[in-house]
């Protein structure tokens, strides 16, 4: 977290002055009371500081923190302004707001000044409500932002923000944005894990290079909206460019501890100091409060640590004017409107020397899995799921050696095994966005270190360049597309000519209605059509359709895929939906 130190007294205002920062350099250095090192499987201590280092100038009275909460029903925001006296006598303030948009500083409103006086050496907390009729909502598809400035006679600030809220619903089991059920799509950066790369370098410190990263390949290739900075914040600038981008952040402190079954971690927490996480949350929630992009608290991830669901989360949550919903791993529910993650990890199972087989969840009805242990009824959100990670070379990694062994075989090339990784992530995206028995489906993990001995890795072909490894791309960011087609079936082979009914199910995360075509064909490896059946379809705004399609299978033996695609004339910024089968006919 940020910490901010009045440097006036060290100050010589004669000559040049440098700024010394110490770095706590290993983490032995600090006591048990204080929650480091719980990401076990980041190999690498990175110290140093990940952010930015200002010098703020200012008179008195110094304006020390402004909170902007927005409000939609009517549009307004509630200003929260911390004001401190520095000086040995009382001072006089002169609080005034105005409100701007961000791009082109078009005038919105103004506020008349209020006068407060200030104690010697004191401080002063006032809060406003300015109304903002008209305002427009800023949304992912919408990211627009407006500036208030602040000036209190003697200091002056200026703050971004976007007028929207976004909340869980218990009743409904969605994510509610602005008034409207909403499904998030995304994925996770582990920054602190990257840290650790050969390839990090000073990129994440490069503004075209984050700003691919978080715009440019999310919004426009990989079809998402959202993302979990896992087990550790982003610097500050990522923010703002989520803020410009449109994506909505769970941002998740650094713990994680695990189960309880998990010797050595589980019961870390027993040692901590609660004080001490007080001021490390309330620093935290600080730092990015501010942000429209900033969506969701998240306190520790796959932890079960009593102290943070019963003590931090309900003091800490006040803070907050926007209320936002809090996630805590895997404790149950905090607020009767908080969510719960879930980690689905369905190839887990074979690396631990069990079975799963894709042709499993032609049964399955895509429910909250007992990976997440409490059994509840509020909203929960898939932010991790399929155990097949590959370093960028194609290599296994420690948790997928005998996954893809299985797979594809122990001498199987690194093209073979992205293809059969892409194919299979693909697959469980379509499938848990098609039951539509959570609010959000989160990939694990987009960003991520990668060289030998990391547990898992990212999809980078070329981290520096951030080229995607094809496969990837491809069938990945088809399955993530806003009107989103799953074909239920998953059987390796077929007979000739056998009549068949095909269930392909079909959701549309659209405000609007989308209605279309739904075509179902057989087509073979020289890309020829084999068969082919067709049919209307019509789904709501947020809604799903199942339809059971007949369709005979080919009369020519060879390998086949099955393709599903959902074509609509409403959907104008994309092409049409693919759900693909690879199949042998004999």
């Amino acid at each position: 977290t940020a910490g901010y130190f009045d440097i006036t007294s060290a100050i010589r205002w004669n000559t040049d002055n440098e700024v010394v920062i110490r770095i706590g350099a290993h983490p032995a250095a600090l006591p048990a009371s204080i929650p480091t090192g719980t990401d076990f499987e980041k190999l690498k201590w990175t110290p140093g500081i990940y952010d930015k280092v200002a010098l703020y100038l200012s008179d008195n009275p110094v304006i020390e923190t402004i909170q902007v909460a927005p409000r939609i029903n009517p549009p307004r925001i509630t200003i929260q302004t911390v004001l401190r006296n520095y000086g040995k006598s009382a001072a006089n303030a002169q609080i005034g707001h105005s409100v701007t948009e961000w791009r082109g500083g078009k005038p919105v409103t103004r506020t008349t000044p209020r006068k407060v006086m200030l104690s010697p050496g004191g401080t002063e907390t006032l809060t406003e409500d300015i109304p903002l009729p008209g305002a427009r909502l800023w949304s992912p598809e919408d990211p627009f932002l407006y500036v208030l400035k602040t000036t209190s006679g003697g200091d002056s600030a200026e703050t971004r923000f976007g007028v929207r809220e976004f909340r869980y619903d218990t009743p409904t089991r969605r994510a509610w944005l602005n008034g409207k059920p909403y499904f998030l799509r995304g994925s996770n950066i582990t920054l602190h894990r990257f840290f650790e790369d050969p390839k990090c370098g000073h990129l994440p410190w490069d503004e075209a290079w984050v700003r691919k990263l978080l715009a440019e390949i999310p919004k426009k290739q990989m079809h998402w909206n959202s993302f979990r900075f896992c087990i550790g914040p982003a610097p500050e600038f990522w923010f703002e460019v989520a803020d410009e981008a449109g994506l909505l952040i769970q941002n998740e402190y650094f713990i994680w501890t695990g189960k309880e079954s998990w010797a050595g971690h589980a019961e870390r927490w027993n040692e901590w100091s609660v004080p001490q996480l007080f001021t490390e949350y309330r620093e935290f929630m600080r730092d990015h409060w501010n942000h429209p992009s900033m969506a969701l608290w998240d306190a520790s991830n796959e932890t079960d640590a009593a102290v943070l669901a019963e003590k931090i989360i309900p003091e800490v949550r006040k803070l907050d004017l926007s209320n936002r919903p809090w996630e805590n791993g895997y404790n149950l529910p905090s607020g009767p409107d908080d969510p719960v993650e879930d980690h689905p990890y369905l190839f887990s199972r074979v690396q631990s020397g069990g079975k799963f087989l894709m042709t499993d969840l032609e049964n399955m009805t895509g429910a909250k899995s007992t990976n997440s242990p409490h059994p509840t009824g509020h909203a929960a959100f898939i932010n991790e799921y399929g155990w097949l990670w590959l370093n960028r070379d194609g290599t296994p990694t420690v948790l997928t050696d005998k996954i893809y062994e299985r797979l594809v075989g122990a001498n199987a090339t690194p093209e073979q095994r992205f293809k059969k990784n892409a194919y299979l992530l693909a697959g469980l995206t379509e499938f848990w966005r098609a039951h539509r028995n959570f609010a959000g489906v989160l990939h694990f993990v987009y960003l991520m270190s990668s060289y030998p001995g990391v547990y898992t890795s990212d999809h980078f072909r070329d981290v520096e360049r951030l080229e995607l490894e094809p496969h990837f791309a491809e069938w990945v960011g088809e399955s993530f597309k806003p009107l989103g087609v799953y074909v239920n079936f998953w059987q390796d082979t077929v007979k000739t000519s056998a009549r068949g009914q095909y269930a392909v199910m079909l959701v549309n995360d659209y405000q609007h209605d989308v209605n279309g075509k739904l075509t179902l064909t057989w087509v073979s490896e020289a890309g020829e059509e084999a068969a082919r059946a067709e049919r209307e379809f019509t789904l709501a705004p947020n809604g799903q359709m199942s339809y059971d399609i007949p369709l005979a299978t080919p009369a020519k033996p060879g390998r086949y895929t099955l393709r599903a695609v959902a074509a609509s004339q409403q959907v104008r910024d994309t092409k049409p939906t693919i759900s693909r089968r690879e199949v042998r006919v004999e």
